[in-house]
């Protein structure tokens, strides 16, 4: 028999989606349920699929699938008056999903890639460090300098105007790297199961 999980009565919006990540998760951490479905009320003239990306996202979150790399990038606060951090957060999630549908094929595994993307030095180095590739780009009054880390190690600082672009040269050449043939991350998965207790 299949248990579909559903919270129906979510709503819009982010209170569609917290009430329903709420929901599924309590469910989903005893190991509840063979299937998930998120439903939202669109946004006027909106696509029916945010509700696909955030079942993904749930699922992802709690490590029980992996749909898409994962981008980790900082909040903000008050050392980070640029938006540099936030522009670049978004470019690098948004270009992972487009190319993930050629990537699918081309490079097994990459769905598990975890990206970090911080604004400042201090939470952006250990965030970075924890990530396959993070950058931690320069708060407010730090110097113009963002150091990379690849796989736990600082590699490379970028410096300029053109540091996003050189960043996302380097996501795409570690994606080539390890997840392309013969890539030492090819075909790995981070499925974490579930027991129920």
């Amino acid at each position: 028999m299949l248990f579909q999980n559903n919270y129906l009565p979510a709503g819009m919006g982010s209170k569609g989606i917290v009430a329903s990540t709420a929901a599924l998760a309590i469910l989903l951490q005893q190991g509840i349920g063979d299937t998930i479905r998120v439903s939202l009320t669109p946004e006027p003239g909106s696509a029916r699929t945010k509700e696909v990306v955030v079942a993904q996202e749930i699922l992802q979150t709690m490590g029980l699938r992996s749909f898409t790399p994962m981008v980790t990038a900082c909040p903000g606060c008050g050392r980070t008056s640029s938006h540099v951090f936030q522009e670049l957060a978004r470019d690098i999630q948004q270009y992972l999903r487009e190319k993930m549908p050629v990537w699918r094929s081309l490079y097994p595994g990459v769905e598990n890639l975890n990206v970090a993307v911080m604004g400042c030095v201090v939470n952006g180095p250990g965030e970075s460090k924890l990530a396959d590739i993070g950058i931690s780009l320069p708060g407010t009054g730090e110097t113009p300098v963002a150091p990379v880390y690849i796989d736990g190690e600082r590699k490379i600082t970028l410096k300029g105007d053109h540091m996003a672009e050189e960043f996302l040269l380097l996501v795409e050449n570690y994606i080539h790297d390890n997840y392309g043939v013969n890539g030492k991350k090819r075909h790995a998965t981070k499925v974490i199961p579930i027991v129920a207790q």
